[in-house]
């Protein structure tokens, strides 16, 4: 295993992508997600969360392509309950490509989530997929203190795991991605968390009531309740 998480950058931290290489490359991340179970994952916990708290706003940091938001406003829709969903990612780019898959009123916002200056819009419940491993760890830190003024119920994570074999093991499964997917993948998985890295920066934010669990094919999964 890596010692210590890179922080190279990726083509789609280049928040002026478009066209159709970031197409097939939201497309290509999206069936990922369904195939790894990601959607499935991050939808799970959202419905956990739904069970234990009144939900009315949930916002998704990082939304991308907005695969997951779209499918936990499905389910939503199907159950009959009146949520608002937010999404936010930095590129606007990918926010038109999110709204023009959803069918589902969700709103999508621009905006610099890794800036200093970045405000989070108070909600119930926070999710975020692949994406927290873009802050360094102190940075990280300084977002989660931000995030408890701002969340009601709780925080959702569901993220890479950062491993020696999950690296091995996805050369051969790139094969059938889009170029960008291949090397931004490989970019991604070096930069993600272990157990113990995202233990200790919850712990380190102030936060005393939460889990961080293994799931399968490398990934984490992190519930972070709100004491309020």
């Amino acid at each position: 295993m890596p010692t210590k998480r890179s922080h190279t950058k990726e083509e789609l931290d280049n928040l002026e992508l478009e066209g159709e290489q970031l197409a097939k490359t939201l497309g290509g991340l999206s069936r990922i997600n369904r195939w790894f179970g990601n959607s499935e994952q991050t939808l799970k916990a959202v419905q956990n969360q739904f069970q234990k708290h009144e939900i009315k706003t949930i916002v998704d940091l990082g939304c991308g392509g907005g695969d997951n938001l779209i499918s936990i406003a499905k389910w939503f829709e199907s159950q009959q309950k009146n949520v608002k969903f937010i999404g936010i990612d930095g590129n606007q780019n990918s926010l038109d490509y999110a709204s023009s898959q959803s069918e589902f009123e969700i709103e999508f916002v621009q905006a610099d989530i890794l800036s200093s200056d970045f405000e989070l819009p108070h909600c119930d419940l926070l999710i975020s997929s692949h994406f927290v491993y873009h802050f360094k760890d102190d940075e990280f830190v300084n977002f989660l203190k931000k995030a408890q003024q701002k969340v009601k119920k709780a925080i959702v994570l569901s993220e890479l795991r950062r491993s020696s074999i999950a690296r091995i093991l996805f050369y051969p499964l790139s094969i059938f991605f889009h170029k960008m997917v291949r090397s931004d993948g490989l970019k991604a998985i070096r930069r993600s968390f272990t157990k113990r890295e995202l233990n200790d920066i919850l712990k380190t934010s102030g936060f005393t009531n939460y889990s961080v669990k293994n799931k399968l094919v490398f990934r984490l999964l992190a519930v972070i309740e709100m004491s309020k």
